[in-house]
């Protein structure tokens, strides 16, 4: 199994994103919300697997999906963490990352952002796969008190996260329930996947599921988050139109990131198929801001603004 190549990486995930873009609009078969809703024409007789079998969409199907839909959007944040999005993901998903995925080596981290390059499948079609993840709370990681480490490895460990990954798999199975479930960077997908995943399983594809492991793992990677921390604070005290530092790994250093031997991928089994916890209130979160607004020591700033932006956009 070769080493994938981080070179050329951002021009090859943009290729990839237009490619994707030009097919969906030219596809004719994308189940809306406003059809899940009951307003899908007999016209359209759209099929789904739902149940287990190709057939035509009935008006209980449209149900079942509102359901299932709404079941995911109670349980929505902004983003998740990397345990959550492991115990989210399905055994055949952790499994296929185990036996195929041995590599994932970022390639490039800005503000942050962090994309990854994995190897992939022994079927794929591909050489590689890219997976992009931006860490939610790294405002408030490079304003709380305390080393460029430190904020480095709370991230690392707790931090929620949003990502997407260049797999046909993200792409048709998965991408309508990381938007849905608030933890999707990059395109959201508003079509649901009638057909390849109707009962809206899962999380992680084995490439995602590889990079959520070495996002925990890594100690080499939070090396590197902490040059991104520390990046964004020096250009904070230097304001003027001075552009997020991109930092990019070449292939000998990326190289250089990874262990000896792959690293174990493992979700307790008290996790497997866990619920996230419904989020905070808009009022129980601006309770809470209350308590640290105005105070005026950084800390108090700092939580106030991750505070803040929890809540909803009209509610702020």
């Amino acid at each position: 199994m070769s080493i994938p190549r981080v070179g050329n990486a951002a021009q090859a995930l943009n290729r990839l994103r237009q490619d994707e873009l030009a097919s969906r609009r030219q596809a004719s078969t994308i189940l809306h919300p406003e059809e899940v809703a009951g307003r899908l024409s007999p016209a359209r007789l759209l099929t789904t697997t739902l149940g287990g079998r190709v057939r035509h969409i009935t008006a209980a199907d449209l149900v079942a999906f509102r359901k299932r839909v709404a079941a995911l959007g109670e349980r929505a944040h902004v983003g998740i963490t990397a345990a959550e999005a492991l115990s989210l993901s399905t055994p055949a998903d952790v499994e296929r990352a185990k036996r195929e995925i041995r590599y994932a080596m970022p390639a490039q981290l800005r503000a942050g952002n962090v994309r990854f390059v994995t190897n992939s499948g022994p079927n794929s079609k591909a050489a590689r796969h890219f997976v992009n993840v931006e860490f939610v709370g790294f405002a408030a990681a490079v304003a709380r008190p305390g080393t460029p480490a430190q904020a480095a490895t709370a991230l690392a460990k707790h931090g929620r996260v949003r990502f997407e990954c260049s797999c046909e798999h993200f792409r048709y199975v998965l991408r309508f329930v990381a938007t849905a479930g608030g933890w999707v960077t990059g395109r959201p997908e508003h079509g649901l996947p009638k057909l390849t995943n109707p009962s809206l399983d899962g999380a992680c594809c084995k490439h995602t599921v590889r990079v959520m492991t070495d996002i925990q793992a890594s100690v080499g990677l939070r090396q590197h988050i902490a040059k991104m921390v520390a990046a964004e604070r020096a250009r904070i005290d230097r304001p003027g139109g001075i552009k997020p530092k991109v930092i990019a790994l070449r292939q000998a250093e990326a190289e250089r990131l990874l262990p000896k031997n792959a690293r174990r991928i493992v979700v307790p089994a008290s996790a497997r198929g866990a619920t996230l916890p419904p989020p905070a209130s808009a009022a129980d979160i601006r309770q809470a801001l209350a308590a640290f607004a105005g105070k005026g020591d950084v800390t108090s700033d700092a939580i106030a603004r991750a505070l803040s932006a929890l809540l909803p956009t009209g509610a702020r």
